[in-house]
């Protein structure tokens, strides 16, 4: 049995299907504990003291044909359900939840359309109204609403013990769906395993992975040139401190002509990881024309 104090939600985005988690705890790695998630079926939280079967065997139940609501309803009556917390939304947007009697306050959870939210040993009985009030007013799409749900939380107080660790996990709309790795997966699956500030750490995650998305679709067969430019600038304005992406937009754009953007971008990645420097000597070479050889004269110049 597990004893994970945490605090947790999970959700489906009515617009795309995409199914979501997010977790923070004051332990380390919760995200290799706690959240679960299966495109097309559901995604599903079990903490506290719960086993950590039981976050799988509540998406099994679900994908088998199972409600939310019996599945939840199915794994409560295990002997040592009283000090667990679990959680599971499916495909459809049924969600339920359950909290133990035994489970360290303060404790609870509470249920929106397509949402629930639940955290144990918490600082205050706020923390989760304020969860579910925070991911029905946030702006954006599916991970950004999961992060200002767990946001909302630390600032009511959060896990009575501190911070440690946080995740976000998630996937899309089609049963059996795998992650392809193009421009435009929906799938997210972020962890911060050990920090003094794993929300804000995790925030910051998911800002550099949309901006390497960016990068992808720039390299993608078919984008038109406008459109491949616009994600390279996209990229490096989303992730201005990540020098893979100043790295990686720099290049990019150097290489298609557009000098005077690429050489700030290319010397603040020198200036984050000097190595970078190597990589884009060898793609100016690879890239063998004009442009290339552009840059190549402005490596050799500094």
């Amino acid at each position: 049995m597990i004893e994970f104090v945490t605090y947790s939600i999970v959700a489906r985005d009515p617009s795309t299907g995409s199914l979501g988690v997010a977790v923070q705890s004051g332990v380390l790695a919760i995200g290799t504990r706690v959240p679960a998630a299966l495109a097309g079926v559901g995604a599903a939280v079990a903490q506290a003291g719960s086993h950590l079967w039981w976050r799988t065997s509540l998406l099994e139940l679900v994908a088998s044909g199972m409600t939310a609501e019996l599945a939840v309803a199915a794994v409560a009556t295990q002997p040592e359900a009283a000090e667990a917390q679990f959680a599971v939304v499916d495909a459809t947007g049924g969600v339920a939840a359950f909290t133990g009697p035994d489970c360290i306050p303060a404790a609870g959870h509470a249920l929106g359309d397509g949402v629930s939210v639940q955290a144990n040993m918490m600082a205050s009985e706020t923390v989760w109204p304020a969860m579910l009030d925070a991911y029905r007013s946030a702006s954006g799409d599916l991970p950004s609403w999961l992060v200002a749900a767990l946001a909302a939380a630390e600032r009511e107080g959060g896990d009575v013990r501190g911070p440690q660790s946080a995740a976000l996990l998630v996937v899309g709309a089609d049963r059996g769906g795998l992650p392809t790795g193009e421009w435009d997966d929906p799938v997210f699956d972020l962890r911060v395993d050990d920090s003094r500030d794993p929300v804000g750490d995790l925030a910051r995650l998911l800002t550099t992975a949309r901006a390497h998305r960016h990068l992808i679709r720039s390299g993608t067969p078919g984008v038109p040139e406008e459109d491949a430019v616009e994600s390279l600038r996209a990229a490096a304005e989303g992730a201005p401190e990540d020098p893979s992406a100043l790295r990686s937009a720099g290049i990019g754009l150097a290489l298609r002509g557009h000098h005077a953007e690429a050489f700030p971008l290319l010397t603040r990645a020198f200036d984050l990881e000097p190595r970078a420097a190597r990589w884009a000597r060898a793609a100016a070479h690879r890239a063998d024309n004009a442009h290339g050889a552009a840059l190549l004269a402005w490596l050799d110049s500094r």
